[in-house]
């Protein structure tokens, strides 16, 4: 199963990237004209629930859901344009965890914890169409990487003492597929996005908005 999500993870930016491949018209001279960019911007993410009340078990996962929650965070890269219609995009950025409330089913106990800091490494390839602003579309994948902190205790509602501990696995394979627009500004432009982000291993899914401007 793993190996079929990373085919598709490889395939899908190979096949949004072919029609513009055919059609651009030119590529770009890069002694005539900027194809290189730097990135710096702003990162919103909305995480949906992660675990279901069905994996709940008695001693082991008493607490199975995490409810949605929202992080945090910036980020850099690069933007390289490959061809008029065609550009690659490396970024690395920084989401700050978040308190959250899980609920034993059971019980009706609750407890209140921070969720993990992570870093979200991705490389995508960004399809674009229009003239002034440019609408795109883009796909790609990297990781995902957690940043635990030690074994810690928290105190629940009904004065149970619960320990959290970091999982075992603190890097996972992520995909991600988004769709937004550019702001030609001259020599920088203005970037918006959407991004819908799919972390395997650890479960993860989240939508993240972005407000970029590059130079």
């Amino acid at each position: 199963m793993c190996k079929n999500k990373l085919f598709i993870i490889a395939l899908v930016p190979l096949l949004m990237a072919l029609p513009a491949l055919c059609f651009a018209q030119e590529r770009i001279d890069i002694e005539e004209e900027k194809s290189f960019y730097f990135m710096l911007y702003g990162v919103f993410s909305l995480v949906q629930e992660m675990g279901s009340v069905g994996e709940y078990v008695p001693g082991v996962n008493d607490f199975p859901v995490t409810p949605a929650h929202s992080e945090y965070g910036g980020g850099l890269g690069f933007f390289i344009d490959i061809s008029d219609n065609v550009a690659l995009n490396i970024s690395g950025e920084y989401l700050l965890g978040t308190e959250v409330t899980k609920t034993d089913p059971s019980d009706g106990e609750t407890y209140t914890y921070k969720t993990y800091d992570n870093i979200n490494a991705l490389a995508s390839l960004v399809v674009k169409f229009g003239e002034d602003i440019k609408f795109f579309a883009s796909a790609g994948g990297g990781a995902n990487i957690l940043m635990p902190y030690a074994d810690k205790e928290e105190t629940g509602s009904l004065g149970s003492i619960i320990v959290i501990t970091p999982p075992d696995k603190t890097m996972n394979i992520m995909a991600a597929f988004g769709a937004g627009a550019i702001f030609d500004l001259g020599a920088t432009f203005l970037k918006i996005e959407a991004q819908y982000s799919m972390i395997f291993d650890y479960e993860k899914d989240s939508i993240l908005l972005r407000l970029g401007f590059g130079f």
